[in-house]
């Protein structure tokens, strides 16, 4: 849906978007395998994370919190970078899966070295599923930023929004 909407809301529509990327910039790309290189173990993912949901959770308190005074514009960019927020979720839980299955495989191994190995094997394999959806995640908030800056919002999520704020949309 492509709106008429004044450079301000614009700016304030970009925010969660920014947010996101900045997010998955010095988070994941970056903390992430700093961690990794610095050879800290299991803390080394748990730190990111930690700032990541701390992120995510901030986000989530802004949309709950919404000033109906402002723009349904910029609630709706908001809304959407915590749908995508979800996708990340998604792929954390996978990677505690792997996690979990790589902890499980490696406590059979009656070698503690083995058992360290098996392990390290599964924390390799295990950040590839969230890897991969911060990949995606960075094509899908990039689109949304430019969506922002152009003034459109996807109908799917206009469809989604509370019945108050479809009516400002009318008027």
């Amino acid at each position: 849906m492509q709106l008429n909407i004044d450079k301000n809301t614009i700016i304030s529509a970009k925010k969660p978007h920014n947010i996101f990327l900045l997010n998955l910039a010095l988070v994941h790309l970056l903390m992430a395998p700093a961690t990794l290189i610095l050879e800290i173990g299991i803390t080394g993912l748990l730190i990111p994370l930690s700032i990541s949901l701390l992120i995510m959770l901030y986000s989530l308190i802004r949309v709950k919190n919404f000033n109906i005074n402002e723009h349904w514009f910029i609630y709706a960019h908001w809304k959407l970078a915590l749908n995508r927020y979800r996708l990340l979720i998604i792929a954390y839980s996978v990677t505690l899966v792997f996690l979990l299955a790589g902890w499980l495989i490696s406590t059979t191994s009656p070698d503690p070295n083995m058992r360290d190995i098996i392990f390290t094997v599964f924390i390799r394999i295990s950040v590839m599923p969230t890897l991969l959806m911060v990949l995606v995640n960075f094509f899908l908030e990039s689109s949304a930023l430019s969506m922002a800056v152009k003034g459109e919002i996807a109908d799917s999520i206009v469809n989604k929004l509370p019945e108050d704020i479809k009516a400002q949309i009318t008027e």
